[in-house]
């Protein structure tokens, strides 16, 4: 029977060990990405719509798509000092009598990570308005992941994703209070997760690494010496 009918028995064979050597994948569908544009992979608070607006300075019409990001992990790693512009500010709170000093907030990052996979939204934007982005997200670099997202392969252009710089401190900073999580920053994200259904809420938990940083109400900041 195996040599009466060789097609029938290679195309069991390939079935077969597809099943058995993970070769079997879910086929992608093509995103054409327009001349002029780029896709951006939100994974924090650029998944809130009024925060990714805020950014662009209009009001955003294009496409917004769920997708996963592979080979990465989701952490709250990346700090930001109290800056604006060149100008630095003196910031603590209190515990009990004790003044705490402030250096800055952390943020949400990715680290790479093998075999690693979270939830985000993609959006696509001019080529203009992503250097708007590289403003915004100082402290971060903008690195290509067109080749990671799973559920599409795109034509015309390149998708983006913001990865916080190396050199953050160590999580044992959080414990000597130098750097907090700003409570409202941590409502704006999980809201905006919220907005997108139970689902995509309940993933962005379960493919985030707890912060180990304090969270502090932002009008509990005390400013100046």
């Amino acid at each position: 029977m195996m040599k009466k009918y060789p097609g029938i028995y290679l195309a069991v064979l390939i079935l077969f060990s597809s099943s058995i050597f993970g070769f079997a994948a879910k086929q992608k569908s093509i995103l054409e990405i327009p001349e002029g544009f780029a896709g951006i992979i939100s994974y924090g608070s650029l998944i809130s719509l009024p925060s990714m607006e805020e950014s662009l300075g209009h009001k955003y019409e294009g496409p917004i798509h769920e997708v996963h990001l592979t080979d990465y992990e989701r952490v709250w790693t990346c700090v930001r000092p109290w800056r604006s512009g060149t100008k630095t500010f003196d910031a603590y709170i209190l515990r009990g009598t004790e003044r705490v000093p402030i250096l800055g907030a952390v943020e949400l990052n990715l680290h790479p990570k093998k075999k690693g996979r979270i939830n985000g939204v993609l959006y696509l934007i001019t080529n203009d308005e992503l250097l708007k982005f590289d403003e915004r997200e100082w402290g971060y670099r903008r690195v290509a992941v067109t080749d990671k997202i799973e559920e599409f392969s795109f034509r015309g252009g390149k998708v983006y994703v913001y990865e916080g710089l190396p050199g953050s401190p160590p999580v044992s900073s959080a414990e000597k209070g130098t750097y907090i999580l700003i409570k409202g920053f941590l409502d704006m994200v999980t809201n905006a997760c919220d907005s997108r259904g139970e689902d995509f809420r309940k993933e962005f938990d379960r493919t985030t690494r707890p912060c180990e940083y304090e969270v502090v109400p932002f009008e509990n900041i005390i400013w100046g010496k």
